[in-house]
């Protein structure tokens, strides 16, 4: 992290640090998630990101990738150019990851609610007020996104 500044650091230490406690993250796929928050280029490429988080090619590769499957990174592609470039998801994407993660946990209810049988009735009753919690913020979520963007396109 030689080319941030003292702040920048602090910042991306400790949102590597949250992200680790919070989300289950590595610190590292934290520290170039925050390094993606506060860059002023559009994108950085594998190699700035490895220069500022100090990791090797793989790791940032393999992080970048994690990263992008739950939606808080983007790859960018430039015509020509075979390196690769990231840049920080849009901010409803966070919620749009979120979203996914409690569909996720929605379908995961779902199976286990025709995995127990008419005598598991604690178990069923568990199943459905989890299964039912999730899917109303499903759909809380949903319309979060949609006002987000709606607010977005006003400003």
């Amino acid at each position: 992290m030689k080319t941030l500044t003292s702040a920048k650091r602090q910042f991306v230490e400790e949102t590597a640090k949250t992200c680790e406690q919070m989300f289950g993250f590595s610190r590292m796929a934290g520290r170039m998630w925050a390094v993606l928050l506060i860059t002023d280029q559009d994108y950085l490429s594998s190699d700035e990101l490895m220069d500022c988080v100090g990791a090797s090619r793989g790791s940032v590769s393999t992080i970048a990738r994690t990263l992008e499957s739950i939606g808080l990174v983007k790859r960018v592609s430039i015509r020509g150019d075979r390196k690769h470039y990231y840049r920080a998801a849009d901010p409803e994407s966070l919620i749009r990851a979120e979203l996914s993660s409690i569909k996720l946990f929605v379908q995961l209810m779902n199976l286990g609610i025709r995995a127990v049988s008419e005598e598991d009735a604690a178990a069923f009753r568990r199943l459905e007020e989890i299964r039912s919690l999730m899917q109303f913020l499903a759909d809380e979520y949903s319309s979060i996104v949609e006002r987000w963007i709606n607010l977005k396109e006003k400003k």
